[in-house]
């Protein structure tokens, strides 16, 4: 019998979630085979913009991204100490993925750079990483995710 392969848990921030729908790509979350999309509710507080609170209260009800809390006491512990450096939904991220083992998704610089040196490179990803698993996957065309990434700076 094989063993299912494990699932790579990606805890996603507001500017990864607000920069697939900007480029009309949440919906590559799903099919997304191997991954699994998780959210902190500090995150859903960043997102502003009704039609942006929209799409993710609908991606959440589809299962698309599950909701999480920190509340874990070494989570709380390590949010508290990020909070000096980061807001609220990095921090939450940043905190989740370090005591659970999880993978970051933050287009924030300063965020790399912490979960690259305290976790490793292979527990960060982006938007841009996560377009270009769907241009692997065979979502999006290799010119369209040119077109997004050159659009957005990614």
């Amino acid at each position: 019998m094989k063993a299912r392969p494990k699932k790579r848990i990606v805890v996603l921030d507001a500017a990864v979630i607000i920069n697939l729908m900007n480029a009309g790509q949440l919906g590559i979350l799903p099919k997304l085979r191997g991954f699994e999309f998780w959210t902190p509710n500090h995150v859903k507080e960043e997102i502003h913009r009704r039609s942006q609170r929209l799409q993710l209260r609908k991606a959440l009800r589809a299962g698309w991204i599950s909701e999480l809390e920190v509340f874990d006491p070494a989570e709380i512990e390590l949010y508290a100490s990020y909070r000096s450096r980061f807001g609220q939904g990095e921090s939450a991220c940043m905190a989740v993925a370090r005591t659970r083992g999880w993978t970051v998704a933050s287009d924030d610089r300063a965020v790399k750079r912490a979960v690259t040196g305290n976790l490793g490179a292979d527990r960060w990803s982006g938007t841009k990483g996560l377009l270009e698993a769907a241009t692997e996957a065979g979502f999006i065309g290799r010119s369209d995710f040119e077109e997004i990434c050159e659009r957005f700076g990614l």
